[in-house]
């Protein structure tokens, strides 16, 4: 099997912050799956160490023990520079043990770009839901693949918890690069700062907007304007900018060919079709436009998934107009966040968004701006995510293909688990749908 570049996925392990609500509510009769994630997240906090003594402990690397400061850093600029509610978040440190973290799991009808969605207290409908265990994982997917679904399931080295919990720095961080890991503590933080139930693409978007942006104001002040790293953030967030508009435009394309009047089974059948000729425009028109081509060579061989697709859009819908708000604010973080939080509150906080750049004299961006793309992306509102690629990891016995440097995902029935109980869907929540 080729081998890909594989990237640690933040990810807001949601269903997690529901546990309170649901104990409230319904005692622990809401089955396993809150069993599941009470359990693993208390034996978690049961191990956490502060980060003083991690790093006193000499069993850390040199590197891991630089990137640990660099959390301290980054968690003191989240809180001086941009006002972030830290709490007692990045104070502590977990070591899995080189184990895995945690699993994400989402789903998607296959004859429409519309996702599986479960019902949590607190944080109300969630399009994807998080676990400890890998096997308990697969078998919800499982149950997920039996009814039709397209599902992507991968392993994730962050979440957040809403500040129900003081999260601490999981080890697997340590991986990423300088510029990942702040912006992944940078995102995270946001999450505790404002948050809007329902709404996980206005969550995360705004989580990336404000993981990107800090990030790179945190690797100018440390390292000044004219260093290395900053230059290779800024080609990298370029890239990604890049990458991200031939997305959109793929996604476009699919919801037109999902929208015509088509049988399930035909648009099922003929969806390839899209998916293929996206495969070709990536190889010829982006790829050798791209300045680290390399590392999104894998988006060649995306998948044939309406679940990924919709994966990648969820944590990038408008940056372009979280970006405006934070130009008009004067780039000031307290102004613009106090706008962001008023927008959370609205019945439709986008719309809010744009009337309030309108009554500052201020015209609100319509389409991505990026010049260096050579053909236009129109129709959908939308920008998916790439992160950056680490090594390849094995969950298991099995090796999952990334789809791109972003989200593993089972490409085929060789990955499936192997004689696993399909575990009842309905647990974590209510599901939107009963059937594709």
């Amino acid at each position: 099997m080729r081998t890909y570049p594989r990237c640690h996925i933040r990810k807001t392990l949601t269903a997690l912050c529901a546990v309170v609500g649901a104990l409230a509510t319904t005692g622990c009769e809401k089955g396993a799956y809150i069993g599941h994630i009470l359990w693993g997240q208390l034996a978690l906090q049961g191990k956490v160490v502060p980060i003083a003594e991690a790093l006193a402990s000499g069993q850390l690397t040199a590197e891991q023990a630089a990137k640990l400061e660099l959390v301290v850093e980054v968690r003191q600029f989240a809180i001086d520079m941009i006002g972030l509610a830290a709490g007692d978040s990045y104070t502590t440190f977990y070591d899995t043990s080189g184990n895995p973290l945690a699993f994400n799991l989402s789903a998607s009808r296959k004859d429409a770009l519309e996702p599986f969605v479960w019902q949590f207290p607190i944080v109300g409908t969630m399009p994807y839901i998080g676990f400890f265990d890998f096997e308990y994982a697969r078998s919800v997917q499982q149950g997920l693949v039996d009814l039709g679904y397209d599902t992507v399931m991968y392993e994730v080295d962050a979440y957040s918890t809403l500040g129900i919990f003081a999260d601490p720095v999981r080890s697997p961080m340590l991986e990423r690069d300088e510029v990942s890991l702040a912006d992944t503590i940078l995102h995270e933080l946001l999450h505790n700062t404002i948050w809007r139930p329902n709404d996980t693409e206005f969550n995360e978007s705004l989580a990336t907007f404000v993981g990107r942006t800090g990030a790179l104001q945190f690797i100018r002040s440390k390292y000044g304007d004219g260093s290395e790293l900053l230059a290779e953030a800024e080609m990298h967030y370029a890239d990604l900018e890049l990458v991200h508009e031939f997305l959109l435009d793929l996604f476009a394309r699919l919801a037109g060919y999902f929208a015509q009047p088509l049988s399930n089974d035909e648009k099922i059948m003929g969806r390839e079709a899209v998916y293929q000729a996206g495969r070709e425009r990536f190889t010829g028109e982006v790829l050798p436009q791209l300045i680290d081509a390399d590392r999104y060579a894998p988006l060649a061989d995306l998948p044939t998934n309406n679940a990924w697709m919709l994966g990648n859009r969820r944590y990038n819908l408008d940056l372009d107009l979280f970006e405006a708000v934070f130009a008009a604010a004067g780039e000031s973080w307290p102004q613009s966040l106090d706008v962001f939080r008023l927008a959370a509150g609205q019945e439709e906080p986008k719309a809010f968004l744009r009337q309030w750049l309108v009554d500052r004299g201020i015209t609100p961006p319509a389409k991505p701006r990026n010049a260096r793309l050579l053909w236009s992306a129109e129709g959908i509102d939308a920008y998916p995510i790439l992160t950056v690629p680490g090594p390849v990891r094995r969950l298991g016995d099995e090796q999952l293909l990334p789809c791109c440097p972003a989200i593993f995902v089972r490409v085929d029935d060789s990955c499936r688990a192997k004689e696993l109980q399909p575990a009842p869907i309905s647990e974590p929540g209510v599901p939107a749908h009963t059937s594709p």
